[in-house]
């Protein structure tokens, strides 16, 4: 379909009266802001009206020109549903249609002069309040635990409670390293620019003295419009790194800002022009100055982790972002195409630790989105890979994260643990790391502990990733707190509709808590992704430790109605 207009005036859907100039909607009093993509896919439905809108239509209308994920549009209608306060189960505003797209069927109608809103603060605003308030305490004295994240654990973010808190005496800078901006002639370099960015994420996050927020968190904002001093109360972070890359040819230019968040002001700034082969030396000079002007004091073994030894070739480096691009995107084809681009960085740098690291990641990911291979073959590879990666450089926290993994997958819980705690030393920012700690304590059988690990894992991630909610969700399941553990998977639900493994424990927390009727509802959205899934598959690919709650587990699941 041929791209069409996006409404620009005040119209209005249902009770609410919408200004997408301003990116708000309000009704009766209360105002609600939209991001700007988010307003425009609500825009683009309006001027569509009753008709059923692809993803692909929404894809190219309102992420123009852009290369976006597959769960962008499925993001965007979860944040407007919960704006509108609708129910994809029972929609009043927006209708899904199975395998087709979504339909607007609230009535639509554009006012003749326009409405003005109550003057009152936006419920945006007072949370923004609270938040900052907390955060003005933090810093007159009180601590947070670390954390970090990758590419793996992203999905769509939410709102988190704030960190907790330890002795003051660990009190740490926060910084956030917002998505370079690409000002390169060619978009298609979006990919280096989002790499650069990740780099610079994992490079701060080896650093014990500095709490680095994770990458899901920070990507949450490419291309917002908000202010240095709104991000900073939203994600808790003093300091912003904010920059934009433009290349061309062998041509390398840079612009970094370092953005004190309490008033906006710039604590540092610099433009680099480089040769494109500088990038690694470049990365280096750009944390080096973070350290210094920030006055981080480098703990014992902070200098050597800040060593790096990935590659010195460029060619191989850039196709190991390409790599990683894709890997991001979770789609089936996206997956093929990431083991190629990390294939062929390591077939022009052998010595790439990181790109077979990654390679073996994309294949712990098929045990269970079950795509290709089967699972054996699938972790045997990875195991072979992280085994290589390993030799190549001990020291490299990915390569303790997927080896981690795959012990995880093989049972092998003591060195799953041993493996994703030598990756937190390494990386003491590390998010995802908890995460995973926590992962594998629940497979483990140690569900107590492992709610200890996810709650760090969310204290260093302010937007929370929808797989953290089945991790802490899945450890109140294994607790038998069934409440607790429905309404942390409904959010996960919310946020990862198309993750199959998110339903099937929302599945078994129903029938716990004797709602059969949703229970069935999930077991059929499952099938209907995956007709293939059976308790039997289930089985072969959850590495559950304890025989009571596996057979819970699979008691729960079969009164929902899956078949062995």
């Amino acid at each position: 379909m041929p791209e069409r207009s996006i409404v620009t005036t005040t119209f209005n859907v249902g009770d609410w009266t919408i200004e997408p100039a301003a990116n708000r909607m309000f009704r009766a009093g209360q105002e609600v802001r939209l991001e700007p993509k988010v307003m425009r896919v609500l825009a683009y439905l309006v001027e569509r009206h009753g008709e059923v809108v692809s993803r692909h239509d929404l894809e190219a209308n309102v992420w123009t020109g852009m290369i976006v994920t597959d769960d962008a549009v499925t993001n965007a209608v979860i944040k407007l549903r919960r704006a509108l306060g609708d129910d994809a189960r029972n929609p009043r505003y927006i209708e899904t249609i199975a395998k087709a797209g979504y339909r607007l069927i609230a009535e639509t109608g554009f006012p003749e002069t326009k409405t003005e809103p109550a003057l009152i603060k936006p419920a945006s605003d007072l949370v923004g309040r609270s938040q900052w308030l907390w955060f003005k305490m933090l810093i007159a004295g009180l601590g947070v635990l670390l954390g970090g994240s990758i590419l793996w654990w992203a999905t769509v973010p939410t709102n988190a409670p704030p960190p907790a808190v330890d002795d003051p005496s660990e009190l740490k800078p926060v910084i956030a390293v917002l998505p370079f901006a690409n000002l390169s002639a060619d978009p298609e370099q979006e990919y280096f620019a989002n790499g650069i960015t990740e780099d610079l994420i994992t490079d701060l996050s080896k650093l014990a003295g500095l709490r680095v927020v994770a990458r899901n968190s920070v990507f949450a904002y490419k291309g917002s419009g908000e202010t240095a001093v709104e991000i900073g109360s939203q994600l808790h972070a003093r300091f912003l790194l904010m920059g934009s890359v433009r290349r061309a040819a062998e041509q390398l230019r840079i612009n970094i800002r370092l953005i004190d968040t309490k008033d906006g002001s710039n604590r540092w700034a610099e433009r680099y022009e480089r040769k494109t082969t500088d990038i690694f030396r470049l990365q280096d000079e750009i944390t080096n100055h973070v350290v210094s002007v920030l006055q981080v004091e480098l703990a014992s073994g902070d200098r050597q982790r800040l060593i790096k030894d990935y590659t010195t070739n460029i060619e191989a480096y850039d196709l190991f972002l390409r790599g990683l691009d894709h890997f991001g995107r979770r789609s089936g084809e996206d997956s093929v195409l990431a083991k190629e681009f990390f294939e062929a960085a390591i077939a022009i740098a052998p010595n790439f630790a990181r790109a077979y690291a990654s390679l073996a990641l994309a294949h712990t990911r098929a045990v269970f989105d079950g795509r290709g291979i089967s699972r054996n073959e699938s972790l045997a590879i990875a195991e072979s890979l992280a085994g290589k990666a390993h030799q190549l450089d001990e020291k490299l926290p990915q390569v303790h994260f997927v080896s981690a993994e795959v012990a995880m997958y093989r049972g092998d819980y003591a060195a799953a643990l041993d493996h994703v705690s030598r990756a937190i030393e390494l990386k003491p920012s590390y998010a995802d790391g908890y995460a995973l700690f926590g992962w594998i304590l629940h497979w483990a059988g140690r569900p107590a502990e492992g709610l200890h690990a996810i709650d760090k894992a969310i204290e260093l991630n302010p937007r929370v990733p929808g797989v953290y909610f089945l991790v802490k969700g899945a450890l109140h399941y294994e607790l038998e707190q069934i409440a607790e553990a429905t309404r942390l998977l409904e959010k996960a639900v919310e946020k990862n509709p198309n993750y199959n493994l998110v339903r099937v424990f929302l599945a078994a927390a129903y029938v716990a808590n004797g709602n059969l009727d949703d229970a069935s509802w999930q077991v059929e959205e499952i099938l209907s992704l995956k007709p293939e899934f059976t308790l039997t598959y289930l089985q072969d690919v959850a590495p559950i430790r304890d025989p009571n709650y596996k057979d819970r587990f699979l008691r729960d699941l079969q009164r929902a109605g899956f078949s062995h």
